[in-house]
């Protein structure tokens, strides 16, 4: 059955469900099943009729892939285009510090599902990712405003839920499902490698200023001297 056949089945609600699930994956890449009722509703009719789906987004070089384990839809290029023909614009360009931070979460949850943590939706404090910052060296230079943007970015694409407010001692981040999903682990490998190269090529730099500014000084104490 074509697509136009199947349209011309679907009652008015169905249609308006329809446009809004197929919206809401174009503009967030990912339905989270268990993030909200809302979001329930649009999980189970996509996974319900997945078929339509995928021939109206195939028009546009798109389809759906459907993780019943673990309740989440993914809009992903078509595999068929070949790996020369593939769209790129589902894919966001990220910032340095998005994608360390981005890097920083997939790796706490990545840690959580290998302890044994089964629960869908992984909880985390604010100190957790700090910490996990702490190791790229970039805690320090993100401050209160960017952190909140990084977060609100990743919301967006329904990879996190804030809970609380930030600054507060009780505020957690809710990671979803769909986390596992941003990035492969060689991926992620090849990704970390070239962070830590890059973060030792500044610390690098940086400690031989550190040691022309000490000569410097050096030198300078001993011309003092000198004239004295």
């Amino acid at each position: 059955m074509g697509f136009e056949e199947i349209w011309n089945e679907y009652t008015s609600s169905e249609k308006d469900m329809f446009q809004k699930s197929v919206r809401r994956l174009l503009k967030q890449t990912f339905i989270v099943r268990d993030r909200d009722e809302d979001s329930k509703k649009a999980y189970y009719f996509v996974s319900k009729r997945s078929e339509p789906f995928s021939a109206y987004l195939g028009y546009i070089g798109y389809d759906i892939v459907i993780d019943r384990e673990n309740g989440v839809i993914m809009l992903q290029n078509c595999r068929d285009l070949g790996e020369n023909g593939k769209l790129q614009i589902n894919h966001v360009t990220l910032k340095k510090m998005e994608s360390v931070v981005l890097c920083c979460l997939w790796t706490l949850y990545a840690d959580r599902v290998r302890s044994g943590n089964l629960s869908k939706n992984i909880e985390i404090s604010v100190t957790d990712l700090r910490y996990e910052m702490e190791k790229y060296g970039i805690r320090d230079q993100i401050d209160k405003s960017s952190f909140a943007s990084i977060l609100t970015l990743f919301t967006k694409y329904q990879l996190l839920q804030v809970i609380g407010k930030l600054g507060e001692e009780d505020c957690r981040i809710c990671l979803y499902p769909s986390m596992q999903f941003v990035l492969e682990p060689q991926e992620f490998g090849k990704f970390v490698e070239n962070v830590n190269r890059r973060m030792q090529e500044k610390w690098s730099r940086e400690d031989e200023w550190e040691t022309e500014l000490t000569k410097e000084e050096e030198d300078g104490d001993e011309e003092s001297d000198d004239h004295e």
